[in-house]
């Protein structure tokens, strides 16, 4: 191997010196390589120096593992820079219990009650819900959310409707807000202590129970018993009939002013009815008596005639006014003795000779005292 000169070895040593320079240069580069990035995650702050190309490689050498829900700023797959700031933002769990029956868990990133009710896309300002806590209220992890729509509802009382938009959770809390108070009677459907539900249409009956006296007339009969008292075809009314009274006490139900139910509590007679009672009669009539043989008509010239001429000038319609009467000159009460109708005056001569003849034969000439002397009849 040939000698170098001198010159040439301190070049080659030179060259070799350098090469190890570069060599130490390239190690300390290489540990020095990477960017330092700012994480803020769960109410810390750090600061990394990553090799990582990504947000989520940073997070990944920060040992911060990411839920489900929860938001990364900038995004997992923004490509590291130095001097970069990145945020985590963990996700609370919110119960959002709507109407008082359905319950919704909601998942997301929020500061407030409005961020939940976002997540779970209610409107706070559609239907005018009732909210609570406030939309603008601090939220935190496990709280609950109540949201509740007014009920629309239909009340019926007193002959009126009275439409409501309420959020009264009961009957009775709408009865309340409706001002309509209710009597111990009155009767409500749905049921007072039921709850609501939408379009739901609340009817008020009023109900008023009362007592009902009533009289009812207890009709009398008629009796009709038979008698010999009485001839056959003869009748008569041995007591007058008189009607009963019946008292009945009604309890009465009474729905919106009609009458509903009457239930009877208590009947009771006050007069009993007292019969009307007729006699019939049943005994067989007397026969008739025989009628008298019409008398023979005196000749002109008989014994009354001259009679007669004594007593009243031969007039057999004498009328003197001296309480006489007819051609024998009768007194009402003789003459109705002897059978005879009506007066005498105005009977036929035949006839008043007829009933002089049965007063002669009864009581003899004194009947004619003066007039019978005077003719020689006794």
């Amino acid at each position: 191997m040939p000698t170098l000169p001198a010159t040439a070895i301190l070049v080659r040593r030179a060259a070799l010196g350098l090469g190890l320079a570069a060599l130490a240069g390239a190690a300390i580069a290489a540990a020095s390589a990477g960017n330092t990035v700012t994480i803020a995650a769960d109410g810390e702050t750090t600061e990394l120096r990553t090799t990582g190309d990504t947000v989520a490689e940073a997070l990944t050498d920060a040992d911060i593992e990411l839920g489900r829900d929860d938001v990364v700023e900038p995004a997992p797959d923004t490509p590291i820079e130095s001097d970069l700031d990145i945020e985590v933002h963990r996700a609370i769990t919110v119960d959002v219990e709507i109407d008082r029956e359905t319950t919704r868990t909601i998942s997301t990133v929020a500061e407030t009650v409005d961020d939940v009710l976002a997540a779970a896309d209610i409107d706070p300002t559609e239907d005018d819900p009732r909210i609570e806590p406030e939309p603008d209220a601090e939220i935190a992890d496990g709280d609950t959310v109540t949201v509740v729509y007014p009920t629309e509802v239909v009340v019926e009382a007193d002959g009126e409707e009275h439409e409501l938009s309420t959020f009264a959770e009961r009957v009775d809390e709408v009865l309340d807000e409706a001002g309509i108070e209710l009597g111990s009677d009155d009767v409500v459907e749905p049921e007072p202590d039921q709850r609501l539900r939408d379009t739901d249409v609340i009817t008020v009956q009023r109900v008023d129970v009362e007592e009902d006296v009533e009289e009812v007339s207890l009709d009398a009969d008629e009796v009709r018993e038979e008698t010999d008292d009485l001839e056959r075809g003869e009748s008569r009314v041995e007591q007058e009939g008189r009607d009963g009274v019946k008292v009945r006490t009604y309890e009465v139900t009474i729905i919106d002013g009609e009458e509903a139910e009457r239930e009877l509590l208590d009947e009771s007679v006050e007069q009993e009815p007292r019969d009307r009672i007729v006699l019939i009669g049943t005994a067989e009539p007397e026969p008739e008596p025989e009628p008298e043989p019409e008398p023979a008509s005196a000749p002109s010239g008989s014994v009354w005639d001259r009679l007669a001429e004594c007593e009243s000038n031969g007039n057999w319609s004498a009328n003197t006014g001296n309480g006489y009467y007819g051609g024998l000159q009768f007194l009402p009460s003789t003459w109705r003795s002897v059978g005879g109708s009506g007066m005498p005056h105005e009977a036929s001569r035949a006839e008043q000779i007829n009933r002089a003849q049965i007063l002669q034969q009864r009581s003899g000439w004194g009947q004619w005292p003066a007039c019978s002397s005077m003719l020689g009849l006794r």
